[in-house]
């Protein structure tokens, strides 16, 4: 049965939880907000399947059989507008949706925490466009999936590298009506810091929109965009105390410091990303509205990108220049040098006080500064 000793080796994709036939398994937050699984032993009747389906014991068979990389940008302005980087996400997923398809991915509950919901109809497509900086919940969506895959219908399953190695753990058969797509990823960020987030600095108010990566300043310049009753708030996502101590690395899930799940062996149909090299790969393809890369490692992965090609402006490019430009495609992020040290004081300060002793953002330099007023007047 599965035991988890390592945190480093469970990512928390909850295949065992849907795969247990007694449902023997809970998923149960630890102190830092990460799910885990947990044993009940009196339901337990010893079937191993948990182990079986278990992507850190037995891992996925990869599918890679080609590997085709472009950059693009999705030519409906409004849909690019809305998403993280170029929009290309929605138009994978209308695709499958037009054939009859159900598309998989993360939304916001009402407490605005992420957790994977489903959807087969384009008009509930917003809800899904745009990252979510925290690990969303899978609940039981790995075991719908499969309904709707037995069924015969196409499934567009999208999330983290390591929800597809659970999801195709958890499936134990390769289903040629599934296409899954990963994006490049830093780490997953705790809920429990994103709660207590909201609580500390918007407390008292009722939190109506989230956008962590709103382009009022420029793609090129992300803003965490939260609207509520009493305000708009809307700032550089690196000077706020929520981003900053994520690219510090205080407060990733611990499995993310050893990703089993990067590099060329992915497991996925379809890998989208910022286009971060952009100024190298396609100065000419950006306008600072967000610019994505795309990387087809199957054949049927290929194929979807194919049909939304009329709906995007794009160009052939080389997996080399992702890798250069984006280390997070092949490399795990170790975790932060400080993270012990927050990690204890997070009970015992008041959080106000966490925050600005290990968040505080780091002041751009003046060159920085500059470069960033005179790329926002371009811009415009």
């Amino acid at each position: 049965m599965i035991d988890i000793r390592d945190k480093v080796k469970c990512s928390g994709c909850s295949a065992c939880y849907n795969a247990c036939p007694v449902t023997a398994i809970e998923m149960v937050e630890d102190n830092e907000g990460f799910l885990y699984p947990q044993i009940d032993l009196e339901k337990c009747v010893r079937c191993n399947l948990c182990e079986k389906v278990c992507p850190y014991i037995n891992a996925p068979v990869l599918s890679n059989d080609l590997e085709k990389c472009y950059t693009a940008y999705n030519t409906d302005e409004k849909e690019r507008e809305i998403s993280s980087s170029g929009g290309i996400f929605i138009l994978l997923a209308k695709e499958i949706i037009s054939c009859g398809g159900v598309v998989f991915g993360s939304i916001y509950d009402e407490e605005f925490m992420a957790i994977h919901s489903y959807t087969d109809s384009e008009k509930d497509l917003d809800i899904f466009v745009g990252s979510k900086y925290m690990q969303s919940k899978i609940g039981h969506v790995y075991t719908e999936a499969k309904k709707y895959l037995s069924d015969g219908r196409r499934v567009l399953f999208v999330g983290t590298a390591c929800q597809i190695g659970g999801l195709k753990g958890f499936l134990m058969n390769d289903y040629p009506n599934l296409i899954c797509v990963d994006f490049i990823c830093l780490g997953v960020p705790s809920p429990r810091v994103w709660k207590d987030y909201l609580r500390t600095y918007f407390n008292n108010e009722i939190i109506e929109y989230v956008n962590f990566k709103n382009k009022k300043l420029g793609w090129h310049s992300f803003s965490l965009n939260i609207k509520t009753n009493k305000k708009n708030f809307c700032r550089n996502g690196r000077q706020t105390y929520f981003f900053s101590g994520y690219f510090k690395q205080l407060y990733s899930r611990p499995s993310c410091s050893n990703c089993l799940f990067k590099g060329d062996d992915r497991i996925s149909d379809i890998t989208i990303s910022d286009c971060w090299g952009y100024s190298h790969i396609a100065p000419e393809m950006d306008d600072n509205k967000g610019l994505s890369s795309i990387e087809c490692h199957t054949v049927k992965g290929l194929e979807l990108f194919d049909a939304i090609k009329r709906s995007v402006c794009w160009k052939e490019s080389s997996i080399d220049d992702v890798k250069k430009y984006n280390s997070n495609y092949w490399l795990s992020a170790e975790m932060g040098k400080d993270r012990e040290a927050f990690w204890e004081d997070y009970n015992r300060l008041p959080k106000k006080k966490l925050f600005r002793k290990y968040c505080s953002p780091e002041r751009p330099s003046l060159f920085r500064r500059l470069k960033g007023i005179v790329k926002h007047v371009l811009g415009r």
